[in-house]
């Protein structure tokens, strides 16, 4: 499992340069994350705790520089809180709560709502999921991932069959939808 191993944020737009540090760190026991926008890669910093930063200097939606301004800046205002919808996660004091009433998580299931609110608003695939959460070794085992997400729904959603904060994208994974009505 990779919960005690030292992570690496991979900022590039160019997906095989991210390729290649991604080898070269997991070869040095590094949990890896890769971001292809300064944008992404600044919400990952946000929600994960990160050792090491490389960063390409010129990102199409903004300037180097300016990322590593940011990411000093997050690193002194401390853990933040996600809220999607009626949904407010707050990593720091690791609670979830739901309209303001504290919800009951799993190990299991906070560090896969924990995956998907690094990755909010986008899909997470199912074989990222079941890697960040259950190891390499279970990245096929998308039974683990069903039984989880629906009793996650069950205590996260006001309609567990309307599916407003947890959706599914068919044959490919998850998101955590952060914009409601």
């Amino acid at each position: 499992m990779t919960k005690n191993l030292p992570v690496a944020l991979v900022i590039d737009d160019e997906v095989q340069i991210r390729r290649f540090l991604r080898a070269g760190f997991e070869l040095e026991n590094f949990s890896v994350q890769e971001a292809a926008t300064a944008g992404d890669g600044l919400r990952i910093a946000t929600l994960k705790p990160i050792d090491i930063v490389i960063l390409d200097l010129a990102l199409p939606d903004m300037d180097g520089a300016e990322v590593v301004e940011r990411l000093r800046a997050r690193g002194a205002e401390g853990e933040p809180v996600v809220r999607a919808g009626p949904l407010t996660i707050d990593f720091a004091q690791r609670t979830v709560s739901v309209d303001g009433h504290s919800v009951q998580l799993s190990p299991k299931e906070y560090r896969v709502l924990q995956v998907l609110a690094q990755h909010a608003g986008n899909v997470v695939t199912h074989q990222h999921l079941l890697k960040e959460v259950w190891g390499a070794a279970h990245a096929n085992d998308a039974h683990y991932l069903r039984i989880f997400v629906r009793k996650l729904r069950k205590k996260i959603e006001k309609d567990a069959t309307q599916r407003r904060i947890l959706t599914t994208e068919l044959g490919v994974g998850y998101r955590l939808v952060l914009d409601h009505e």
